[in-house]
């Protein structure tokens, strides 16, 4: 009987246990502040802000109705929902609790999800040591959503022109965005405008962090608007100008009032399963961002391990991208205020970089006098695109000529760049230091050689194959087929009229492996990449595998036709209906493969010179010239190839882009068997 009985307990202890985390699983709406912060530090919780507006001001840090961080997310495996929720936080909040560093929000637990909060700081009033308005700690925790304005910092209105932290001419305050450190935590689709001195987003102690689809905001202001408070008795007048970097503050430079828009450090603490841990950031992942006015746009460089940009758009930084190592693919940046490449030391080395040079929205306001600065060594760098309005060049090696660097000798400046592939598809022109050496490629500008063993010859008005930009179809002319994938396991062969996406591919550069890439299929699902073993099959896998056996080279065997071979020298062979792998002894017609481009080259210079494009990027309205005033017939496509917009043109034409979504586009007109292209961004 007694069995009986404790068995039956245990039967009911179970279906109770059910029912209570069935209940406790369920959405709890809360309609206040302080009723949220009594489930911050829960597990297992599902709760939604009622929407509406809530302030925090100074008095209630006196009421003690909160502490720092005001909001400290202690639970793990939690969702909060702030959909329809506008935090509005008194920036004398900052001040309140003494001199230390205040945290508006930080998540201390893990496999945690924030989502749609809006959250303003109200007033200029600076902290009284420094501040940051989201601090992400823990692993696996995402905030998606979030909309942040962020002000209050001293002085605010000159960027790092009079100091950054220790040894300052003038004592700063800071006020950043938001910090990411911790295990695998990812910032998502925010948008996040600065209005405060600080790094806008920023990556110290982080692990394998994820920014993507974020929109980030800072914004500019002219040295010589900072130069003409003298006599005012500004912060700025008051020390007369005279920078941290040793000099008074030079004209004729464009600075942002921020730092960086996307930061990593090579340091930092972290705090995960309540183990503090000291270290650097590793493996960061930039995607789909757009980044506008900032002090540098995407800079990694102080990041290790596998560095990936892809798809991101910067718009009048002083700096676009400077990563070290790694991989740039699929991004674009305007020249307006500074160059859309740099590097920042001599060793730094083998990056993969594909940019798109934008025209400026605006006037150029350049003092650097370059579109890209290059440093470093064994590097693969392609620039496309170009402004003929913009006065600007190339430097390859030799002196930044940046605000900060005027002048002086250090691991920054000047560098040395040696034994690197350039492919300059702008018309720039490129200038090789006498610090350059053993620079290869090609450029469809001026080349102006002071280095040795350089060699850039002109270009051919075509795109490098493979052209990383552009998307392809692989054809195996002996069997008139295409090769495509579906998430499975293996290769297949598809009819030669296959164009739906199972059938496009793409190339990504191996980092540091010049001659071999990755190949990715835009349709293959969760196994989207090639690989091959000592086995007769091929093995797709997903886009994170780098092992050897996934790294591909194209031997050519033709003209146009090649053999594709990866780095342990088994070749793909096609037949009628599937795919093996062999030998690199097998040369026969079922290993020879072609490829047929979906995304044509932005460098068509028989139209170059007679048309104008702009403005570009562009919010709605986008005007065509073609200064011949000849006919033709104008297509917006995306990049699958897929039109958009189709219409005709006889000498000028205006566009409406509003109803397109954000992203990057293919301005082609077509005359009389002459085809042009042109990559566009639309924000």
């Amino acid at each position: 009987m007694t069995k009986k009985i404790t068995l039956l307990q245990g039967i009911l202890f179970t279906v109770l246990l059910v029912f209570s985390q069935q209940i406790y699983a369920q959405t709890i709406t809360v309609n206040s502040l302080e009723d949220l912060l009594l489930y911050l530090d829960d597990d297992n919780v599902d709760v939604k802000l009622a929407p509406g507006t809530y302030s925090i001001t100074a008095s209630d840090i006196a009421a003690n109705k909160f502490s720092n961080p005001l909001f400290l997310f202690e639970g793990s495996n939690s969702i909060f929902d702030f959909t329809g929720v506008t935090i509005n936080i008194d920036t004398e909040v900052l001040r309140s609790f003494g001199n230390v560093d205040v945290n508006q929000i930080q998540i201390l637990g893990n496999n945690n999800v924030l989502k749609n909060l809006t959250m303003e700081d109200i007033g200029t009033t600076a902290p009284r040591r420094r501040a940051q308005s989201i601090v992400m700690d823990g692993r696996d925790n995402r905030i998606e959503g979030f909309h942040l304005t962020v002000r209050g910092s001293y002085p605010y209105g000159y960027g790092d022109a009079f100091g950054k932290g220790g040894g300052s001419v003038i004592a700063h305050r800071k006020h950043s965005g938001i910090l990411i450190r911790g295990l695998r935590n990812h910032l998502k689709d925010c948008n996040i405008i600065s209005r405060s001195y600080g790094h806008i987003v920023f990556m110290q102690a982080a692990s394998h962090p994820t920014i993507e689809g974020c929109y980030i905001e800072g914004e500019m202001r002219t040295t010589d608007d900072m130069l003409a408070e003298e006599g005012t008795g500004s912060p700025a007048d008051n020390v007369n100008f005279q920078t941290v970097w040793g000099y008074r503050l030079p004209a004729g430079y464009m600075m942002s009032l921020q730092e960086g828009g996307i930061r990593a450090y090579n340091a930092g603490t972290t705090y995960i399963d309540g183990i503090e841990i000291q270290r650097g950031t590793d493996n960061p992942t930039i995607l789909n961002c757009t980044i506008k006015n900032a002090r540098t746009g995407v800079t990694l460089v102080h990041a290790t391990g596998t560095k990936h940009v892809e798809g991101v758009t910067l718009i009048g930084c002083e700096q676009g991208y400077s990563i070290g190592s790694g991989t740039v693919i699929n991004c674009s940046s305007d020249a307006q205020y500074g160059p859309v490449l740099s590097f920042a030391y001599s060793n730094d080395k083998n990056t993969n970089i594909d940019i798109n040079v934008l025209p400026a929205e605006g006037s150029y306001y350049n003092g650097s006098g370059t579109v890209a600065y290059i440093g470093g060594s064994s590097h693969n760098i392609t620039l496309r695109g170009g402004d003929p309005s913009a006065n600007l060049r190339i430097q390859v090696g030799g002196e930044k000529n940046n605000v900060r660097l005027l002048g002086v000798s250090s691991s920054q400046n000047p560098l040395t760049a040696s034994n690197l592939e350039l492919h300059n598809l702008t018309d720039f022109p490129i200038t090789l230091d006498a610090m350059s050496s053993n620079v290869t490629g090609d450029s469809c500008g001026v080349v102006t050689d002071n280095g040795t063993n350089n060699n850039l010859g002109a270009c051919d008005d075509t795109a490098p194959f493979p052209d990383t930009n552009a998307t392809y179809f692989i054809n195996n002319p002996r069997w008139t087929a295409r090769l495509g994938a579906n998430g499975g396991n293996e290769l297949l062969m598809l009819g030669e009229t296959e164009t739906s996406t199972n059938a496009q591919w793409k190339f990504t550069p191996v980092p540091g492996e010049t001659g071999y890439y990755f190949i990715d299929c835009v349709g293959g699902g969760a196994k989207p990449r090639i690989s091959a073993d000592a086995g007769t099959v091929s093995i797709m896998q997903p886009s994170t595998y780098t092992d050897d056996s996934a790294k591909w080279r194209f031997d050519v065997y033709d003209s146009d036709l090649f053999h594709i071979t990866n780095k342990n020298n088994r070749r793909l062979r096609g037949f009628d209906t599937y795919v093996d792998v062999v030998t690199t002894g097998s040369s026969g017609s079922y290993t020879r493969f072609s490829f047929t481009s979906m995304t044509l080259s932005t460098n068509d210079n028989i139209f170059k010179d007679n048309v104008s494009i702009f403005p570009v990027p562009t919010s709605d309205i986008l005007n065509i010239e073609l200064k011949n005033s000849v006919s033709a017939k104008i297509s917006i496509l995306d990049l699958t190839g897929k039109t958009l917009i189709l219409e005709n043109i006889n000498g000028k034409k205006q566009l409406h882009l509003n109803s397109l979504p954000s992203g990057i586009y293919v301005v082609r007109i077509e005359s009389e068997n002459v085809v042009f292209n042109q990559k566009i961004v639309k924000h």
